[in-house]
């Protein structure tokens, strides 16, 4: 989860209000923000929200919500966009390579040491929560008084053209040296990889302003004389890109400065200006939000909760009990009803909500809930030490590793993945108890371990096209592991379920197991789990010394079995 620093200093300066770090550990907790960390010597705090509240990555963000829960200004906050006479031509070259761009202008800045660290942190925490590292949305900030417009975005070939980037040496290079050499440009390779072209913008000079999403240019770089700046955001969904400059024209503006647009000028001859800070109408059936909250607010009551979590809201004139509610431009967050509920809850305060208990709905375990928390139970019976890891996982430990081919389309995958140690869900749990092992490989033998956990499985036919399957893994490892003891645990846990004669072991070919010491094993006549000697293929692909016995079993299958 995204943290922040706060000033309280900073933030009553924001806010036009006194604040206490003691007032602030109690309400903070009421617009969404979780306090991490009070530090009352220097009056710093540091909190942690939510990623789908990026207009919460800077201190202009969260004045702007403390305002509406103090009272001190609700509705829609206001912001004034000049209309500029700059340009910025978007050419066809860019559509298959990183095809959209919105630009603007911040005029008046008269940023302090601390504004200019917010800025800068709020790049890093919207190229985390809105770009996807980047890919999604890059973010270029830049001296407008340095650069000479029109403007033009345009995808050229890695050697046509040389610039001085950002922190580099001070010598010219070009795109595929940036690539190569740039400390950015190989962080940020990746994105551009496959590619033939690359995008940047020029100014009417031909200058450089920016690589994205890789690095600016020198020659826009912000100073502390900066008075102007000129704000690129390029990639590869719109909606993210028109949100991130939203947050960050906001937040710039929120420091005094002004905003100007720019006309963007699309490859079809299309016109429009950025920012547009309109905000977006909805209609908000009121029935619905206090059923789900609990309440029986009117529309006066309800308008007012929704003007605190700084909406704007009026009677609608179309529909009986429904109310017309305008969310600011920079709330990427709203994209379903229910989440009016939320918002409204919060306007009303979570601490104002009557205590209610319904009949009849006293919550119990899900039967193979109740099921699985009895198999850990025998587990630890059986002398296995239970461990917890991640659904996600590496696709290579979760195949090769184990001698398994690699079908992309047989599985999750995780399309941005922030790291490629978690590129995909797991379908089995097996490979994660052999890495549990890996990394305690060290530790005292026998290590004896299982876990009870869920696994996804595609399905076309599955309303989400996926199925959950809770599984059972357990490994030994120790110099004389073998079927046998693996064996024994099985037939201890079958016992004590009551299936152990309807049990059936039958011989087959796995790869991931040696070969005449592996089983399918039946319940019933139906497959529920596998068991075996694992080959020594895996153990060295694990770095493992000793032999591994495991087994792994679909609990859902045995439940329905049992």
């Amino acid at each position: 989860m995204p943290t922040l620093d706060l000033k309280i200093e900073r933030l009553e300066r924001l806010v036009g209000k006194q604040l206490e770090i003691k007032e602030l550990e109690y309400d903070l907790q009421w617009i969404s923000l979780d306090l991490e960390d009070v530090n009352e010597e220097e009056q710093k705090i540091k909190v942690e929200y939510n990623p789908n509240r990026p207009d919460f990555s800077s201190p202009e963000g969260i004045a702007r919500a403390l305002k509406g829960y103090y009272d001190l200004e609700l509705g829609l906050p206001q912001y004034e966009i000049t209309q500029g006479s700059m340009t910025m031509t978007s050419e066809p070259s860019v559509k298959k390579v990183r095809p959209y761009i919105v630009c603007g202008v911040i005029r008046d800045i008269d940023l302090d040491e601390d504004e200019v660290g917010t800025l800068m942190n709020i790049q890093e925490h919207l190229h985390w929560a809105v770009g996807r590292d980047r890919k999604k949305v890059a973010i270029g900030v830049h001296d407008l008084d340095k650069i000479t417009p029109p403007f033009r975005y345009k995808a050229i070939k890695p050697e046509e053209i040389s610039f001085v980037p950002l922190h580099g040496d001070g010598d010219p290079m070009n795109l595929a040296e940036i690539l190569q050499y740039h400390e950015k440009g190989i962080e940020y390779a990746w994105i551009l990889e496959g590619k033939d072209v690359y995008p940047v913008l020029l100014d009417k000079n031909d200058e450089v302003i920016s690589f994205p999403p890789i690095i600016n240019g020198i020659l826009t770089t912000v100073t502390d004389d900066t008075k102007n700046l000129f704000l690129d955001l390029t990639g590869t969904d719109f909606k993210a890109v028109n949100l991130a400059i939203n947050i960050l024209s906001t937040m710039l503006a929120d420091t005094g400065a002004k905003i100007e647009s720019v006309k963007m000028i699309a490859d079809d001859g299309k016109e429009t200006f950025t920012p547009n800070l309109d905000p977006v109408k909805w209609e908000v059936d009121m029935d619905y939000v206090n059923d789900y909250v609990g309440l029986n607010l009117n529309a006066n009551e309800m308008i007012k909760c929704f003007q605190k979590v700084r909406f704007d809201a009026k009677k609608s004139t179309k529909k009986a009990d429904y109310l017309d509610v305008w969310v600011p431009a920079f709330r990427g967050d709203i994209i379903h009803p229910v989440d009016f509920t939320e918002e409204c809850a919060i306007g009303y305060g979570y601490f104002n909500l009557p205590l209610t208990i319904r009949e009849g709905c006293i919550g119990e375990y899900h039967p193979i809930q109740s099921f699985s928390n009895k198999i850990r139970t025998i587990m630890i019976g059986a002398g296995y030490l239970e461990v917890l890891n991640f659904i996600l996982t590496n696709s290579e430990r979760q195949y090769s590793y184990m001698n398994k081919q690699y079908r992309e389309k047989s599985n999750v995958q995780i399309a941005n993945p922030v790291s490629k140690e978690y590129d995909t869900v797991r379908t089995t749990i097996l490979p994660k108890l052999m890495e549990t092992i890996l990394f305690n490989r060290s530790e005292e033998k026998p290590i004896r371990i299982f876990e009870v956990g869920d696994v996804i499985l595609l399905n076309s036919k599955a309303e989400t096209g996926a199925d959950r399957e809770v599984h059972l893994a357990a490994a030994s490892y120790h110099e004389n592991a073998d079927f046998t003891e693996i064996r024994s645990a099985l037939d201890f846990i079958m016992t004590a379920l009551g299936c152990y004669d309807d049990m059936e072991l039958n011989p087959d070919k796995n790869p991931t197991y040696i070969k005449g010491r592996y089983a399918d094993i039946y319940v019933n006549g139906n497959k529920i789990g596998e068991i075996g000697e694992i080959h020594p293929e895996v153990l060295l692909n694990f770095k493992l010394e000793f032999p591994v016995a495991a087994l792994e079993l679909d609990l859902q299958n045995l439940f329905r079995e049992k």
